[in-house]
């Protein structure tokens, strides 16, 4: 009971005073009825990122690699996971292909659906972040057809309405920025002037959030290669109401916002059109690099990548990266996240990814589910991570599905450039928890042919197992002095160390509800440790 009391405290001490006194506010019974009327409705021409494979019927529906039908299951069944029901009520399926007159009638046949089927105010549907997301697609898919029925209008009205006094200022990030998004959508297809309290509302949370969130480096707040990608999206969603939008819409900026942001995202992807595996990150949720280039400059965004920099460290989210023709090298020395907002973070200090010759090799282990589950906790955990976990914990203290409470900060960055050689070091703190306080420093050396990484922990008596993970592609051959990693017939890499290195069976979640067989290398020891390997790829 007091290690719960105490990591409870180690959780709710970095919150901000607004979400604490939000969360009591939001226990507050709060009246707020269905609208009568609504205002007149406006369209603007308007381009979208396609969404993929949702549905066909809309009757049968894909999320997460698992397909329930609607007819059978509902809206808001329990025995699905909240987040599948959560993108249920997104309505993504508006914007997933460019339909016929057949494909907008069965379009319109689910909005009537859903409104018929969820009462005002009650369910899962009407939490705020799938109001926000519902009203965003509703609205571009007016946009697109034209098509929302008075019935439609009334209802979107009332969901704006009920939006208004729900912003998420308990959570903040990701969410409250969706929610001031769908409320400046809302300004545009109800043509709200500056003088409206749902404009002055949505414009003072954006500006907030813009500054907040979006960090100098280009990179989102949260840190996931995932989100960060969907709020390119979204500040490209925003850039394309400028016109609509009062002068004090903040439209230079978001450009700004973006083509610094979409900088960082070229170096956190790789060649396949991957993210990197860092914090809550899956593939096939986002839109792709190449998608959001293509809309950018659709829109007259034209992205052109800021520095030339074969190797760069992006000091304010404490990422290195090195890209060249034949190695993408991304290492995550930086803090988890913000202080007040980890519930996307995962115990991954000092973890590393590395492709060779645009096929990955090492890799994080991604995540394929949310939710409270073991499973998403050992995904969130050291122990799923290409780095060093001591005594069995992780560096952060992960827990339930959304929480950290101590958190590894850290202490100590290096880096040395010179000739075509790169080395970076860095140490974090988070096992001082722990007997003997061990500290962790890891460091990489580059050249044309290899890399090596160094790994020190002090401390004493502390169980040490340091894991590389491997792509489910990449095939183990097992030499006397040496590990051998290809693909097909294809050699790519040779690992070589004086520890004994075990290879053992592993899973790699590269998208939510998907589980691949994979093989890690293991070295286990007793602090105070030290191992070198060094990978090679001039084979």
């Amino acid at each position: 009971m007091l290690a719960k009391a105490i990591r409870l405290y180690h959780t709710v001490k970095y919150l901000k005073l607004k979400q604490v006194v939000w969360r009591l506010i939001y226990l507050l019974p709060r009246r707020r009825t269905p609208q009568t009327s609504s205002p007149k409705t406006n369209s603007i021409p308007f381009i979208n990122i396609t969404k993929r494979g949702i549905t066909k019927d809309y009757d049968h529906f894909t999320f997460l690699s698992e397909v329930n039908q609607l007819s059978l299951v509902g809206w808001d069944n329990p025995s699905q996971s909240k987040l599948w029901r959560y993108n249920l009520h997104y309505f993504d399926c508006l914007n997933q292909v460019e339909l016929e007159n057949e494909g907008v009638e069965l379009q319109d046949n689910i909005i009537s659906k859903w409104i018929r089927e969820n009462p005002f105010g009650k369910g899962t549907g009407w939490e705020p972040y799938p109001t926000s997301l519902r009203i965003i697609n509703w609205i571009k898919w007016h946009f697109k057809t034209n098509s929302l029925s008075a019935e439609a209008k009334l209802s979107l009205w009332s969901q704006v309405n009920w939006l208004v006094g729900r912003p998420e200022y308990h959570l903040l990030g990701n969410h409250l920025f969706i929610n001031a998004k769908a409320l400046l959508f809302a300004c545009v297809i109800f043509e709200l002037d500056e003088q409206s309290a749902i404009y002055k509302k949505a414009l003072k949370i954006l500006k907030e959030e813009l500054s907040e969130q979006f960090l100098e480096d280009g990179a989102h707040f949260e840190l996931s290669p995932m989100y960060h990608a969907l709020a390119m999206e979204d500040l490209l969603d925003l850039y394309q109401l400028n016109k609509s939008l009062p002068l004090s819409f903040p439209s230079q900026e978001i450009q700004e916002k973006f083509l610094n942001g979409m900088n960082w995202l070229h170096y956190m992807s790789y060649n396949s059109g991957e993210l990197a595996h860092f914090n809550d990150c899956a593939n096939d949720i986002a839109p792709t690099f190449n998608e959001l280039i293509e809309l950018g400059q659709k829109v007259g965004l034209n992205w052109v990548l800021n520095s030339g920099n074969k190797f760069n460290y992006f000091k304010d989210s404490g990422f290195v990266v090195l890209k060249n023709e034949t190695v993408h090298l991304i290492a995550d020395i930086g803090d988890i996240g913000p202080d007040y907002l980890p519930g996307h973070a995962h115990a991954d200090s000092l973890s590393f990814e590395l492709a060779i010759k645009g096929q990955r090799i090492i890799v994080n282990s991604g995540i394929g589910e949310y939710g409270v589950s073991e499973e998403r906790l050992r995904q969130r955990s050291t122990a799923a991570h290409s780095t060093i976990e001591l005594d069995g914990k992780s560096s952060s203290e992960v827990w339930s599905g959304f929480r950290v409470a101590q958190r590894a900060r850290i202490t100590e960055v290096d880096l040395i450039e010179r000739d075509k050689k790169f080395e970076f070091a860095a140490v974090h703190d988070g096992y001082t928890r722990i007997k003997s306080k061990p500290l962790h420093k890891r460091n990489w050396k580059l050249d044309d042919s290899s890399i090596e990484i160094i790994d020190e922990v002090s401390g004493s008596g502390n169980s040490v197992q340091l894991r590389y993970f491997l792509h489910p592609d990449i095939h183990v051959d097992i030499h006397d002095d040496s590990i051998i990693l290809s693909i097909s017939s294809e050699k790519l890499a040779k690992i070589r160390t004086e520890q004994n290195m075990q290879v053992v069976d592993s899973t790699y979640h590269d998208k939510f509800g998907v589980s691949r067989k994979n093989k890690c290398l293991l070295i286990t020891g007793v602090t105070p440790f030290k191992c070198m390997i060094k990978i090679n790829w001039t084979l």
